[in-house]
């Protein structure tokens, strides 16, 4: 089957709604999607309703921002097939909210360092449920001329190492992330373990009941699949992978399908 499973929509950081995304993934042959937005699964009503109009498949899921207090380091983790979505919102709600606030103050930072830029004016730029996120701030710097592009040196300038906007992030426990997505019904998953080099945590990760891993990424070279699928053969572990779209808030020009992934129909994700 050919797939998408790693998506985003104006409910979290992606630029796009659902049903343009739904949309466009039928228009370029795939037989399957999943938007994961993150620490949200609000579209995945619309999403799967969308799904029917096109006969599409729809894989329910979410993308958790967790952290590893052990090794101090972020880990994204993927929820596919989640029964409770209510319970699962539940759970991530607390930290959509610090994130937001989180950005907000960000914001304020930024005001004070001469940009013309307020809450009010970067909150009309939010996810369809309220929440802030970087991107939304560096597009109203862009529509203010303060910036070409989302991502540049101004990016950097605000938000990379020692940035004058980085506020102190708040993130669920990695091990919470794999059980709250077990407990709500669902198959947790590695997202892009390169990307935070969180590939030695998987021996951690499989005794908390991390089911896949994600082995096609934009971040992935064809040497970083290879290791990849070693350690799911190894542990047992199924594959997943997907583009990362984020619309026009994506880092990298990486369309929505780019990075080519089939899966066999005895996945774990279409029989669960």
């Amino acid at each position: 089957m050919k797939v998408d499973l790693h998506l985003h929509s104006n409910w979290s950081d992606g630029s796009m709604c659902v049903s343009q995304l739904v949309c466009y993934a039928k228009c370029i042959g795939l037989d399957a999607i999943s938007i994961t937005d993150h620490d949200t699964m609000s579209s995945q009503s619309e999403a799967i309703e969308e799904g029917k109009k096109y006969n599409l498949r729809i894989i329910p899921g979410v993308e958790i921002s967790a952290y590893n207090p052990e090794t101090g380091r972020k880990a994204h983790i993927l929820g596919y097939n989640v029964k409770d979505l209510e319970g699962l919102n539940r759970a991530c709600r607390p930290f959509l909210e610090a994130r937001s606030l989180k950005n907000l103050e960000s914001t304020d930072l930024i005001a004070k360092h001469g940009y013309a830029i307020s809450r009010k004016e970067v909150q009309e730029y939010g996810s369809l449920d309220r929440t802030v996120y970087r991107q939304h701030i560096m597009h109203a710097l862009v529509d203010r001329c303060y910036s070409p592009t989302i991502y540049g040196p101004l990016y950097t300038e605000l938000f990379g190492p020692g940035g004058l906007a980085v506020v102190k992030a708040f993130y669920m426990s990695t091990k919470e992330a794999v059980h709250v997505i077990r407990d709500c019904g669902g198959l947790a998953v590695l997202a892009h373990p390169f990307q935070y080099d969180t590939m030695d945590f998987i021996p951690q990760l499989v005794e908390w009941g991390i089911a896949g891993i994600e082995y096609q990424h934009h971040t992935h070279t064809p040497e970083r699949q290879e290791i990849v699928i070693h350690v799911a053969e190894q542990y047992n572990l199924f594959l997943s992978g997907g583009s990362d779209f984020h619309g026009f808030y994506s880092e990298k020009t990486l369309p929505l399908g780019s990075v080519n992934t089939e899966l066999m129909e005895d996945n774990p994700l279409f029989t669960s």
